[in-house]
């Protein structure tokens, strides 16, 4: 999997929290979240393992891993590698 292929993946479709229910929207290069919140985002990948770099902090945090499954995609912290989000 490519940097584009995850881009293209998050821009597929709007997705929303498996606990909060928060809705997450991807649109170039920004993270909409709730209609209320537009966040700048980069993904990057080192050593084979892609990165949301987060240009304002979400919940006290700027950078997060990213793990992408069939049906849903897993927001990490870095801090303490606890799941933030499960968008679904």
């Amino acid at each position: 999997m490519t940097i584009n292929d995850i881009y293209a993946r998050l821009h597929s479709r709007t997705y929303y929290d498996r606990v909060e229910q928060f809705k997450f929207r991807f649109l170039n290069n920004a993270l909409f979240i709730d209609r209320r919140a537009i966040i700048p985002i980069v993904i990057h990948m080192l050593d084979g393992v892609f990165y949301m770099q987060a240009l304002k902090q979400i919940a006290d945090e700027s950078l997060f891993r990213l793990e992408l499954n069939e049906d849903d995609i897993i927001l990490y912290s870095t801090e303490n590698e606890c799941a933030r989000w499960t968008l679904e």
